[in-house]
């Protein structure tokens, strides 16, 4: 009869375990897959807050109350609500450019590391440049 060793015995107690955070190398493709995965989950909060502001404002027109105070705070919540359209809007068209090179990974496509480092730089400037674009858009569209 041959007794089975613990396996917990066989391993050394200082090995990290694989990849450990102290000696793994960050690159552009895991950094933009980890980012795909942030952008998800705020897209996911950002409909729920979208939903509250639309039913939120809803129910005050049919109220009819009208709010026109010109304070500090207002300003303020204008610039918030703003800059957390732009970052909605920049979080959609990334998760949207990510999403279509991880359908193209899913094929066996881009796994290269120069072809996956190029393509990341690719996601990142075209998910700006359509965020710059619809934000020229709707200043075109509220100045003219």
């Amino acid at each position: 009869m041959t007794k089975k060793k613990n396996q917990k015995n066989d391993l050394t107690p200082n090995r990290p375990t694989s990849p450990h955070l102290q000696i793994y190398r960050w690159n552009l493709s895991s950094l933009t897959s980890i980012f795909h995965r942030l952008t998800g989950v705020a897209l996911y909060f950002s409909v729920i807050a979208i939903s509250w502001f639309i039913i939120f404002y809803s129910t005050k027109i049919n109220v009819g109350e009208t709010e026109t105070c010109d304070c500090l705070m207002m300003t303020v919540m204008r610039s918030i609500f703003t800059l957390a359209g732009i970052a909605v809007t920049f979080s959609l068209y990334y998760h949207f450019c990510n999403g279509i090179r991880h359908l193209f990974w899913d094929i066996g496509k881009g796994f290269n590391v120069k072809t996956a480092n190029r393509n990341a730089v690719i996601v990142i400037l075209s998910a700006l440049a359509l965020t710059i674009a619809s934000i020229a858009t709707v200043v075109y569209l509220k100045l003219f």
